[in-house]
């Protein structure tokens, strides 16, 4: 992993975080933590600027079950990851994924998750993700909708059968969250 985004978030804070995201009452419908990092990158990467509050709130699906010392604890290290994420592009610097370093038993799983993070922030606020080019921003989404596992329709169900394309998808992951942030955040809009 790169230093900058090494030093925002801890293995402790990843997993403290983890800790929460798998209690009992939200393991089932929560994100693990790849899944929270892929929700934090587009959120970093895309139009919409949505508070770390927010952000958490979606992650656990704004359950009143957690105590406010696990919320406030969890949105913290959810303010830090986007924060690392942040800056590593904000620097011109290409972005580590976390599932890289995942085990290899656990490495398809991981990046499903990230995507299926990543596509649940996308799908927040779709509308303004379309709102300069559709046809752009569809095509720079297609491989991380593709690797989420999330739709079943026919166009998708070609792509997703196909090991090579599926391959390709998955190395054009870091560039793709650079070129998402440049074409939302960038000075020549």
């Amino acid at each position: 992993m790169s230093e900058s985004f090494q030093s925002s978030v801890s293995d402790h804070d990843i997993d403290t975080l983890e800790d929460i995201l798998f209690e009992d009452e939200f393991a089932e419908d929560t994100l693990d933590y790849f899944g929270v990092h892929g929700l934090a990158c587009a959120f970093v990467v895309g139009p919409i600027k949505i508070t770390d509050k927010a952000i958490t709130e979606l992650v656990f699906n704004e359950h009143k079950g957690i105590s406010p010392e696990k919320l406030t604890e969890a949105e913290a290290i959810i303010a830090k990851l986007r924060n690392g994420i942040s800056a590593e592009l904000s620097a011109g610097r290409t972005i580590e994924l976390p599932f890289d370093d995942a085990e290899e038993e656990y490495y398809q799983e991981a990046l499903t998750n990230w995507c299926a993070g990543f596509v649940e922030g996308f799908l927040d606020h779709e509308a303004a993700w379309f709102e300069r080019s559709q046809d752009l921003v569809a095509e720079l989404l297609l491989p991380i909708m593709s690797l989420s596992q999330l739709f079943n329709d026919e166009d998708f169900s070609e792509i997703n059968n196909n090991e090579k394309i599926m391959d390709q998808f998955e190395e054009q992951l870091p560039e793709l969250m650079t070129d998402l942030f440049l074409f939302f955040h960038s000075e020549n809009k």
